[in-house]
């Protein structure tokens, strides 16, 4: 039996014109990066079979909720959006009911990127800001920060960056390990965030943008799951796709470490 860690990865789905058929795909940086830190990516294709979920879940040592389309507000009593903004009913429905099984029914470490990290708050009992640009109120005397590529029209949205405040001693903190005077910053395409008012279940924000918007969520320090050391991180940003600097590869060194089968 490998000593890697077998890391599971849901899917996005997509239609193939007007078919009416999909496809389901995983963007390669994201098993890359599981792999480029020592685990074994497994692509978890959109299935209605929960039994079967929980026979594949309880073959992995961690799970890598990926980012994508939005999350319908239905899950969280949000306003109506088009539906071109959102993810297909089914894997909605698919990926809520397995984030929902993977973190109150098993014990896996769990990293959720940019709509992966609004999928752990939501499935937890939490809300979202729905659009930053016209909903979030920017602290007097903060910057204004395009955080959405479609805010930005005139700047390159790849080599976009921003500050991200880490607060000291958090697992996001540590996960990182930036040196005290080293400035933190990452990239940003999301238009949502999750909402400072309404956090999931035994979660508490612990990175924060400078104009106030919430950049990482984890464990509240009371939390059964931080009594018991569990690796649960949801970090707004896209880490996957910033692998050749050491900062953003730590956040998958540390998870895959967590992810190391027990002796």
């Amino acid at each position: 039996m490998a000593d890697n860690p077998l890391i599971g990865l849901n899917m996005s789905m997509a239609s193939i014109g007007s078919s009416g058929r999909f496809r389901l795909s995983v963007p390669m940086a994201y098993s890359d990066a599981v792999a480029g830190a020592g685990g074994i990516p497994l692509c978890l294709p959109v299935c209605n079979d929960l039994d079967a979920v929980r026979q594949i879940l309880g073959l992995l040592d961690g799970m890598v909720f990926i980012g994508g389309a939005d999350y319908r507000p239905d899950n969280y009593g949000g306003r109506p959006q088009p539906e071109n903004e959102l993810n297909p009913e089914r894997q909605d429905r698919f990926d809520m009911e397995l984030a929902k099984i993977v973190l109150q029914e098993t014990e896996l470490p769990v990293l959720g990127i940019c709509g992966g990290c609004q999928l752990i708050n939501i499935a937890l009992g939490g809300a979202l800001v729905q659009d930053i640009k016209t909903e979030w109120n920017v602290p007097a005397g903060r910057p204004v920060i395009p955080h959405s590529g479609r805010d930005r029209k005139d700047e390159p949205g790849a080599d976009f960056r921003h500050a991200v405040i880490l607060e000291k001693g958090s697992l996001v903190a540590r996960t990182v390990d930036a040196s005290p005077d080293e400035v933190f910053t990452t990239n940003s395409v999301h238009h949502q965030a999750v909402h400072p008012e309404r956090l999931g279940r035994g979660l508490r924000a612990s990175a924060w943008s400078e104009d106030g918007i919430i950049e990482a969520i984890e464990p509240m320090p009371d939390s059964p799951w931080a009594g018991n050391a569990r690796f649960v991180l949801g970090v707004q940003w896209h880490p996957e796709r910033m692998q050749n600097e050491a900062l953003q590869k730590n956040i998958f060194r540390a998870f895959i470490q967590a992810a190391m089968p027990k002796t």
